[in-house]
């Protein structure tokens, strides 16, 4: 199958099938004479390994050990629990940073729950701010840049995209050749 028909089989974009084949991750079976990628039916479940394993966190270098293992022996229960240890771990800590920053923000909204208490020009702006320790790590900065939904900024992008087009349709209905 080409390309394209692999895409709609999978779901995945041919622009990331040909990024994973430059990775190493995905190889065509061969190409024609127009220099055209053919893959066989074995691309398919290859190509949902790698999606699958990118949503449970597993990035592509660590896909790319894990298909090196699978290519050389076929076995690769041992590389994959490495892994998903390793993983496990870092998300263990980031829980540990979550819960104390849960902690510090929750004692911050207790404090600061009685209005009465805030004056309106105090020297250190809010005192309840000042008055909770906080995390020194890297946490803070990424909750502090992170947005819900990621997906806005493409969608916002696309509706640009779509406006300044709009003037060339409204041009092209009056027009006949």
């Amino acid at each position: 199958m080409l390309i394209g028909e692999l895409a709609k089989a999978t779901g995945v974009s041919p622009k990331t099938i040909r990024y994973y084949e430059t990775l190493g991750l995905l190889k065509p079976t061969r190409r024609t004479r127009g220099n055209y990628r053919v893959y066989d039916e074995s691309a398919i479940p290859m190509l949902q390994f790698i999606r699958h394993a990118e949503r449970l966190g597993f990035s592509l270098k660590d896909i790319r050990q894990v298909l090196r293992v699978w290519r050389r022996n076929g076995i690769t229960c041992g590389i994959v629990r490495q892994i998903a240890q390793q993983k496990l771990e870092r998300v263990d800590a980031l829980l540990r940073e979550l819960m104390a920053l849960r902690e510090r923000l929750q004692r911050l909204i207790e404090a600061s729950a009685d209005p009465s208490n805030c004056g309106p020009k105090h020297p250190r702006i809010c005192r309840y701010v000042m008055e909770v320790p906080p995390l020194d790590n890297r946490l803070t900065y990424l909750l502090a840049n992170w947005t819900p939904t990621p997906h806005r900024r493409r969608r916002r992008q696309r509706r640009k995209r779509k406006e300044r087009w709009a003037w060339w349709e409204e041009e092209d209905e009056g027009d006949t050749y």
